[in-house]
Formats: C-alpha cells, sequence, structure tokens
C-alpha cells in the first residue's frame, strides 16, 4: 500500500470512529443509554427482595406437607430446600448462572 492509500486508509477509520462517538454522544443526550449507578442500585434492590423471598420459601412449603410426613421428615425437606436455595442463590450472585447437580 503506498503512502497515499495508507493515509486515505486510516482517515476513514478515524472518520468512522468519529461517527460512532458522535452517534454515543447523541444517544447519551436523548437519555437512551441508562447510569450504571442507577442498573446497580435497582439491582441490588431487586436480589434483595429476591433473597427475601426465596428465604421463607423452604418453611411455606414445609408447612404444606407437614400433614403427609413426620415431623423429622419435615425437617429434612425444609433443610434441603434451604440449602438448595441458597446454593443457588450464592451461584447467581457469583457467576450470574445456576448449574443445577444431577
Amino acid at each position: 500500500m503506498t503512502l497515499a492509500q495508507q493515509k486515505l486508509f486510516y482517515e476513514a477509520k478515524l472518520k468512522e470512529q468519529q461517527t460512532e462517538a458522535a452517534t454515543l454522544k447523541n444517544a447519551i443526550a436523548k437519555g437512551e443509554y441508562i447510569k450504571r449507578d442507577d442498573v446497580v442500585a435497582e439491582l441490588q434492590r431487586f436480589f434483595t427482595t429476591l433473597k427475601r423471598s426465596m428465604s421463607g420459601f423452604s418453611r411455606k412449603i414445609a408447612m404444606e406437607v407437614a400433614p403427609y410426613v413426620e415431623p423429622e421428615q419435615v425437617r429434612l425437606i425444609e433443610q434441603n430446600i434451604t440449602d438448595t436455595t441458597n446454593a443457588v442463590l450464592q451461584q447467581m450472585s457469583v457467576r450470574g448462572v445456576y448449574d443445577a447437580k444431577k
């Protein structure tokens, strides 16, 4: 590639980058992007609520099966559900994905 061709090539690349930057600035000015802090705060509130809801889930299920099984079995069921729920929440908080054990 000659120097003139290289100059033309890199000037075109520069114009593309400037166009992308201007497009991003315009989108931000229009309010099409959300502030990171707002997203983080909203997700923290959501996951706090999710954790509280999921934490009470095992007790509710245990009380529903209580009339049909022995008290020791009810406690075991409740503990298994609690352990599984905590494992799910832990995995989701670290990697964002839950891999169920088979």
